[in-house]
């Protein structure tokens, strides 16, 4: 790795998410928190300008949500489990924002995590978005087992 990852929870490293905070950042945490109906990812996709204004969001939470930003969306109030959602919809998982909010791309921060991780859902193939690698024979998958899920 070419830096040391800040995994400490202190700011900036962590944010600390208040009632005060959550009255302040409703709309950017109702926008986000709806991200879980498909009908809102679908508006997302075809038109998100047109639903980012609907939902009342900023100007600056508009540019961070174009930008992907998603440590300055959670610095600016939006709960980090209501951010993942949003994450998703533009296919980035948790780890994702993780690696975003450590300041540092997927490929360095896949090191720190306690499991080997080379393969993301997006990339996965096969029935109900199962798949097996070469090194999952015996363990499931086309041999008469079960499906097994690499995730």
């Amino acid at each position: 790795m070419s830096k040391t990852i800040d995994l400490r929870l202190d700011a900036p490293s962590a944010y600390v998410f208040t009632g005060e905070i959550c009255s302040r950042s409703y709309r950017l945490n109702k926008f986000a928190f709806d991200f879980k109906f498909p009908a809102v990812r679908e508006r997302f996709a075809a038109a998100p300008e047109e639903l980012m204004t609907e939902y009342g969001l900023s100007e600056a939470e508009k540019a961070m949500v174009r930008a992907h930003d998603w440590t300055g969306l959670v610095a600016g109030g939006g709960h980090h489990f209501n951010i993942i959602k949003i994450a998703a919809a533009v296919g980035e998982s948790h780890l994702h924002v993780g690696a975003h909010m450590c300041g540092v791309d997927w490929d360095e921060f896949k090191q720190t995590l306690p499991h080997r991780v080379d393969v993301m859902p997006q990339e996965l193939t096969g029935p109900a978005g199962l798949t097996r690698r070469a090194d999952d024979a015996g363990h499931g998958g086309d041999d008469g087992g079960s499906p097994q899920d690499v995730s």
